[in-house]
């Protein structure tokens, strides 16, 4: 109860999540979502103190290194637990923008094709949701036809919910598009071809510009992960002949070795998830 209340309370200021939750189409209402991420968060924080004292029976602590345990460990489980949950939603929005993005220019192309038959709008959209091969644009489009027949909705209140919700800006710009057409009663087949045909330029020129870019990541990959440390661990060999104190009282053989095994096994990871998130869908 307490956490709901806290929720209902500070839910103003969490709006862009609210926003996100409805763009994903999350199953879950905000305040609901809200008070789950605090109470995990809290729980994370709880079990944080018990890790701390349960430590404190195997490796003995002074009390001021136990008080800033208490203080600090808690609140940054918290903080992390909590951050988890704010972001999860908006890398679904992600994901979910960059998959519409990916099939939008096969899809309107397809409709192109219905909408060639003289069908009304609103069967363009119904043969677009039962093909599923297009991922979250048939979803899109299944929202579309569900608000109509459930709802009761006239197609252009449906097309604007939409189009007000989804997280793509393309798919937002084409259903606008469409909208426009059949409220000023013009050729929507002659618009979705001229649509088709910038999508897939846009599209052709978008995975141009992505594989001229993985060239200079490859050569910022080969300067940073392979050249530099290989020129490193060959100083640092170098300097090991030499006896000395090392730096700051750390022996040289402690830095090669945390720079082998921590810093660039660490830095191939980060490289690989930068790889992983910027890379277009296929």
């Amino acid at each position: 109860m307490f956490f709901t209340g806290l929720s209902n309370r500070t839910s103003s200021y969490f709006n862009p999540l609210k926003n996100a939750l409805e763009s994903t189409n999350i199953d879950i209402l905000p305040n609901t979502y809200l008070t789950l991420s605090l109470s995990t968060s809290f729980l994370a924080a709880i079990c944080s103190v018990f890790i701390i004292l349960f430590e404190t029976t195997i490796i003995p602590m002074n009390s001021i290194a136990l008080a800033l345990g208490l203080l600090f460990i808690p609140l940054v489980s918290f903080l992390i637990v909590f951050s988890i949950f704010y972001m999860y939603p908006f890398q679904k929005v992600h994901q979910k923008a960059l998959n519409i993005n990916t099939n939008l220019p096969f899809a309107i192309n397809h409709m192109a094709a219905i909408a060639s038959a003289g069908v009304p709008p609103i069967k363009c959209f119904e043969m677009l949701a039962d093909f599923k091969e297009y991922g979250d644009v048939s979803d899109e489009a299944k929202n579309i036809v569900r608000r109509i027949k459930v709802f009761g909705e006239d197609i252009t209140q449906s097309i604007k919910y939409i189009a007000r919700r989804t997280p793509s800006r393309d798919f937002k710009e084409l259903l606008y598009g469409i909208l426009s057409v059949i409220e000023s009663g013009g050729n929507l087949k002659e618009f979705l071809n001229e649509m088709a045909q910038l999508a897939l330029f846009n599209y052709k020129l978008s995975r141009k510009k992505y594989i001229q870019s993985l060239s200079t990541y490859a050569d910022i990959y080969t300067a940073i992960l392979i050249a530099a440390p290989l020129f490193l661990i060959s100083i640092l060999s170098i300097m090991c002949i030499v006896p000395g104190p090392g730096f700051g009282g750390i022996s040289i053989i402690y830095f090669m070795s945390m720079g082998i095994y921590v810093i660039i096994p660490v830095l191939n990871l980060a490289f690989i998830i930068f790889l992983t998130y910027t890379q277009p869908d296929l």
